[in-house]
């Protein structure tokens, strides 16, 4: 199953599914982790105060070029 991710400073728990398809992560590291494993993740949102945070769209976009990135702010 193809997933998506939700990289979301803040106060909640490191890593929490919301959705079958779905996870939220609290850090870069905690969605680098998650992209480096089994998962299947296909686009990552990064949200709150990282849907501003272009180094790690960068980053994400040129070492994972089979992941789609997007910025929005929840």
């Amino acid at each position: 199953m193809q997933q998506t991710m939700i990289v979301s400073g803040g106060n909640q728990p490191t890593v929490r599914t919301t959705r079958e398809d779905a996870i939220v992560v609290a850090t870069p590291l905690d969605a680098i982790m998650r992209l480096e494993g089994r998962d299947r993740i296909r686009l990552v949102v990064l949200a709150g105060s990282y849907a501003t945070n272009r180094e790690l769209a960068t980053f994400i976009g040129e070492f994972y070029p089979m992941v789609r990135v997007e910025r929005e702010d929840l």
